[in-house]
C-alpha cells in the first residue's frame, strides 16, 4: 500500500544530499522505498549492502545531477566502506553545492555525521515511529491481506501489533487463513522470535537487563527504572531505544516524574516469556520487585508496594506490607489486592502472625464476610490483653477498634465503650510527635471517620463533627483522597441534619470530586448523592433532588446503613409528596427504615417532621399529635413544643397560638428548617390579624434566617398564599429589601405555579375571620331519635356535595385526597343512618345542617 505521508516526507529529503531511515526489521523501510523509488521520475541507483566492496568511491559517483543512490540495509555495509561514506559526508560543507543524493536505510544508527548535517539543513532523518502504521494504514494494511477482516479484528490486531507493519500483515494473514482474529499467531514464540529476536537480541546485556526488570510495569520513568534494575543508566538506556521509537516509546516530559517510556506489547510478551523459562532472568525479576516493593512504599504508594511483594513472592515481605498498609489500600477500594495479598500466604500464616487478623477482618466485613470479620475481631480482641506495645501491637489495636466502632452500628458492641475505647488510642496517638510511629496516618484517619460515624449513631453530633475535621487534615497529609472523600460525605450529613443544606452541599461535592479519580465506596458515594438531592429540594430545585434521587438508586449501598437508608427514605417520599402522591408518601412512611442497630435522635427527629408534614398535608390531626409524641419522647423537644404551638392554630385563636409561636421559637437547639416553616406560618398568622408592620418585619428575620443556606423549601407552603407573596413582592420592590427577597420571590413563583397546576395542596392555616364573625355552624343534631355530633371536615364535605361536586372535584376543592373524601362520607352516612348521596343530602336539611 502506499502511505503518501511518508512519500511527502522522501520528497522533501531527496532535495537534500542525505535522507536517513532508521528502524528495526519488520517496519516496511525497504516497500517503503521500493514504492517511493517506483514513482520517482528521477533516475535510482539501488545498491544492497550485501556484497558491497570495501571502496564505495565509485558507487557513490552519480551518473548525472538528477541521479540518486538508495543503500538498502547499509548496517550490513563492511567497515571501510562506512569510513569512506563518513568521510565523503563530513567533507560536505554549509553551502558548498554538492550533486551528492543519498538515501541510506538501516537498522539502527550508522557512526555518521548525520546530526552535524541535520543541524545545517543537509539532512533528514526517519525513525521507527514515523513509519509505524497509524490507525487508518493499519485498517487499510489488514484488510489488503484479509478483505473480510472487521473493524473489531483490526482493532485487536493494532492493539497487539502498535503500529508494526511485519506484526500487522502475520495477523491478517492468519485471520485470512483462519477467519478468527483471536488466533494467537502475534504471541506465539516463533513468531514472536522472528519479529523481535534480532531486535532484542542485538541488545547489549545491561539494556536487555534493564528491560527484563522493568517490563512489568505500564509506564516506566527513567527513576522507576533505575530502581527497578538497579543500573544508573537505566534512564538513558530507555532514552537510547525510544529514539529508535519501536521497541520502547517516550511520552511527554512531566516536572514530577520526568520522561515516561512505554514498552511494545510484543516485547513485554517476548519478555514474560523469556522469564518464565529463564531461571535467571526470573531471579532478576524478582528482586526487581523486592527493589520497587521498597521504594514504593518509602514514596507512600501502598498499592504499588503491595502489588510488588506479591510479585516478588515472599510471604515476609507480603505480611509486612499487609500490616503495614492495608486498610490503607482497602479504604482506597483495592479488596481484590489485599484479598490476593492473603491468599498468597501459607495456609497457616496468619495463626502463626496473628497480628494480621486485625487487617483480614476488615476485608472480610468490606467484602460482606460479616461472620468472618467478627470472628478475626474476636480473636485479635483476646490477643491484644496479652500483647506488649509494639508498632505491630499498636496497628492490631487499631484494626481491631475499626471493626469495634463498626460492630456497635448494630448493636453487637457498646457504642460508648467502643467511642471510649478509640479516644484513648486516638490520645496516645496524639500525644506523640509522629503520629506515623503509632499506627500510621491512614489507619489514624480512618479510625477517626469510624470514630465519627459511631458518635454521629450515639448523638454525640459536635464531637463527631470535631472528629471529621481531624479527619480531613490527617488524610490529607496522607494524601489519601478516599479519606478524604470518605471525612466529607460524613461531614455532609451532619451539616445537613443541623439545617445547614448549603454547606452540606459543597461538602458532599467537594467529597465527590476528591475521590472523582481514584473511585469512592459506594456508601459514600451514596451519601454524598443523598445530601445533594435533599440541598436541592432545599432549594426548592425540584428536577435536580429527583436526578439525585435516581442516581442513589443505582449505587449498591448496604441497606444495613442506617443513614443511608434514613435519607434515601426521606428524598424518595418528598419526591413523591411533590408528585401529588400523598397516600403513597404515607404508605412509605408507616414504618423506619429497615435496620439491625439504633436509630439516632436527629434520625427519629427527621423522619417524625416528615411524617408530621404528611399529616398537615392530609388533614390528620391524630397523626399530627402522635408524631409530636414523638419527638418528645426522643429528645426533641424543642420541635415538639413548636409543633404544638402551630397545631394549636385548630382552636381558632391566633393570639393565643402566636403567643404559643413566640415562646417556642425562642428555645435552644430548634432545627433551622422548622424554625424557618414556623416563621412563615407566624408572617401569615400576622398577616390574618392585620398587623402588617409586624409582618414585615417577621418577614425580614425569616430572610435573615433562610439565605445563608438557601433554605427556600420551608417557605414553599407559605408560598401558597397570596397573603404572603403579596408580602413578598411589596418587600421586594423597596429600596431597603433583603437582598435574598427577589430570589425567594422568584423561587416561590415558580413552585406555586407547578403547585397549583398539580392541584395544589392544603394551605398553610385555615383561614381564620378575626372580624366579628356569626355564630358558628351548629354541628350537633338529631337523628333518628339521638343526638349525633358531626366534625367540621364532615360538614365541609357535604357542603361541598350539596354542590353536586364529585370525589375527584371534592378533594381538588377541600385540597385532600380521594381516599379521604371516602372516608369521611362513609361516616357521615352512618352517622345520618343512610346508604347514599341523595337520602344524605334530604336527612342533612331536614335536620338542619345544611
Amino acid at each position: 500500500m502506499t502511505r503518501e505521508r511518508l512519500h511527502r516526507a522522501l520528497d522533501r529529503g531527496f532535495r537534500q544530499p542525505l535522507t536517513m531511515l532508521v528502524a528495526p526489521a519488520g517496519t516496511g523501510k525497504t516497500v517503503l522505498l521500493a514504492d517511493w523509488a517506483a514513482r520517482s521520475e528521477s533516475p535510482i541507483r539501488w545498491i544492497s549492502a550485501t556484497g558491497v566492496p570495501a571502496s564505495l568511491d565509485e558507487l557513490l559517483l552519480p551518473a548525472d545531477d538528477s541521479e540518486l543512490v538508495i543503500i538498502d540495509d547499509a548496517h550490513l555495509l563492511p567497515a571501510g566502506a562506512l569510513e569512506q561514506l563518513s568521510a565523503r559526508l563530513a567533507a560536505l560543507l554549509p553551502g558548498a553545492a554538492s550533486h551528492l543524493r543519498l538515501l541510506i536505510a538501516s537498522r539502527y544508527d550508522l557512526p555518521l555525521p548525520v546530526v552535524e548535517l541535520e543541524v545545517h539543513g543537509m539532512a533528514t532523518i526517519l525513525r521507527a515511529r514515523d513509519l509505524l502504521f497509524r490507525d487508518a494504514e493499519a485498517a487499510a494494511l489488514v484488510r489488503a491481506h484479509a478483505a473480510g477482516a472487521s473493524q473489531a479484528e483490526v482493532d485487536l490486531l493494532q492493539e497487539k501489533a502498535a503500529g508494526w507493519a511485519a506484526a500487522l500483515v502475520l495477523g491478517a494473514r492468519a485471520i485470512g487463513g483462519s477467519g478468527d482474529a483471536q488466533t494467537p499467531v502475534l504471541t506465539e514464540r516463533p513468531v514472536l522470535d522472528l519479529l523481535l529476536g534480532e531486535s532484542f537480541n542485538m541488545l547489549d546485556e545491561r539494556t536487555q537487563d534493564v528491560l527484563v526488570c522493568t517490563f512489568g510495569e505500564p509506564d516506566v520513568t527513567s527513576r522507576l527504572a533505575t530502581v527497578l534494575s538497579g543500573d544508573k543508566d537505566a534512564g538513558a538506556l530507555l532514552a537510547d531505544l525510544a529514539a529508535s521509537g519501536l521497541l520502547v516509546t517516550a511520552y511527554g516530559e512531566e516536572p514530577d516524574t520526568g520522561t515516561t517510556y512505554r514498552y511494545h506489547p510484543l516485547l513485554v510478551e517476548l519478555l514474560r516469556r523469556l522469564v518464565a523459562v529463564g531461571s535467571d532472568d526470573a531471579k532478576r525479576v524478582l528482586a526487581a520487585h523486592r527493589r520497587a516493593a521498597v521504594y514504593f512504599e518509602h514514596h507512600g504508594d501502598a498499592n504499588r508496594a503491595l502489588g510488588h511483594a506479591l510479585a516478588a513472592a515472599e510471604p515476609v515481605l507480603i505480611a509486612r506490607t499487609l500490616l503495614d498498609h492495608g486498610p490503607a489500600i482497602l479504604a482506597a477500594g483495592d479488596l481484590d489486592l489485599v484479598a490476593g495479598a492473603f491468599d498468597a500466604l501459607p495456609d497457616d500464616y496468619v495463626d502463626t502472625h496473628p497480628h494480621l487478623l486485625g487487617v483480614r477482618g476488615i476485608l472480610r466485613r468490606l467484602t460482606g464476610d460479616l461472620t468472618g470479620a467478627v470472628m478475626d475481631a474476636s480473636r485479635a480482641t483476646a490477643l491484644l490483653s496479652a500483647a506488649g506495645s509494639g508498632p505491630e501491637e499498636s496497628a492490631l489495636e487499631a484494626d481491631v477498634l475499626l471493626l469495634r466502632l463498626w460492630q456497635s452500628r448494630f448493636g453487637w458492641d457498646d457504642v460508648d465503650d467502643a467511642i471510649d475505647a478509640a479516644k484513648g488510642l486516638l490520645d496516645r496517638a496524639w500525644g506523640q510527635s509522629d503520629r506515623r510511629a503509632i499506627i500510621g496516618l491512614e489507619r489514624l484517619a480512618w479510625l477517626l471517620v469510624e470514630l465519627a460515624e459511631a458518635e454521629m449513631l450515639a448523638n454525640r453530633v459536635d464531637d463527631a463533627l470535631s472528629h471529621l475535621d481531624d479527619v480531613l487534615v490527617t488524610a490529607r497529609m496522607a494524601h489519601h483522597p478516599q479519606l478524604v472523600a470518605a471525612g466529607l460525605a460524613d461531614r455532609a450529613v451532619l451539616e445537613l441534619t443541623r439545617g445547614q443544606a448549603g454547606s452540606a452541599a459543597r461538602s458532599a461535592q467537594s467529597a465527590l470530586d476528591a475521590a472523582a479519580s481514584h473511585g469512592l465506596s459506594d456508601e459514600y458515594v451514596v451519601r454524598a448523592q443523598l445530601v445533594l438531592g435533599l440541598a436541592a429540594f432545599n432549594r426548592l430545585d425540584l428536577d435536580e433532588a429527583r436526578r439525585w434521587h435516581h442516581a442513589t438508586t443505582a449505587v449498591d449501598a448496604s441497606s444495613t446503613d442506617i443513614l443511608v437508608a434514613a435519607l434515601r427514605e426521606t428524598l424518595r417520599t418528598i419526591t413523591v409528596i411533590e408528585d401529588g402522591e400523598l397516600d403513597e408518601a404515607r404508605l412509605q412512611l408507616a414504618s423506619d427504615p429497615p435496620n439491625s442497630g439504633p436509630m439516632p435522635s436527629f434520625l427519629v427527629r427527621d423522619l417524625a417532621l416528615l411524617r408530621l408534614w404528611v399529616a398537615v398535608l392530609v388533614g390528620d390531626r391524630a397523626s399530627v399529635a402522635a408524631q409530636i409524641g414523638v419527638l418528645e419522647s426522643s429528645g426533641n423537644a424543642a420541635e415538639a413544643a413548636l409543633a404544638k404551638a402551630v397545631d394549636s392554630i385548630g382552636e381558632g385563636d391566633v393570639r393565643s397560638t402566636l403567643d404559643a409561636v413566640d415562646a417556642a421559637l425562642v428555645l435552644p437547639g430548634v432545627h433551622p428548617a422548622l424554625a424557618a416553616s414556623v416563621k412563615a406560618f407566624r408572617t401569615i398568622l400576622l398577616l390574618r390579624i392585620e398587623e402588617d408592620a409586624a409582618a414585615e418585619e417577621a418577614l425580614t428575620d425569616l430572610l435573615n434566617d433562610v439565605a445563608p443556606q438557601h433554605l427556600l423549601h420551608p417557605l414553599a407552603m407559605a408560598g401558597l398564599e397570596p397573603a404572603f407573596m403579596d408580602l413578598l413582592q411589596r418587600h421586594t420592590g423597596t429600596p431597603a429589601a433583603h437582598p435574598f427577597a427577589s430570589t425567594a420571590l422568584d423561587k416561590l413563583s415558580h413552585y406555586q405555579a407547578h403547585r397549583r397546576s398539580r392541584g395544589g395542596f392544603v394551605p398553610v392555616i385555615p383561614a381564620v375571620d378575626v372580624a366579628p364573625r356569626q355564630p358558628p355552624r351548629p354541628l350537633d343534631a338529631v337523628v333518628n331519635g339521638a343526638t349525633i355530633r358531626f366534625t367540621a371536615r364532615e360538614a365541609e364535605v357535604l357542603d361541598e356535595l350539596a354542590l353536586g361536586s364529585s370525589y375527584a372535584e371534592i378533594a381538588q376543592s377541600l385540597f385532600i385526597t380521594e381516599n379521604t373524601v371516602k372516608t369521611h362520607l362513609l361516616s357521615l352516612y352512618r352517622k345520618l343512618g343512610v346508604d347514599k348521596r341523595s337520602a344524605a343530602l334530604r336527612t342533612a336539611r331536614s335536620i338542619g345542617l345544611l
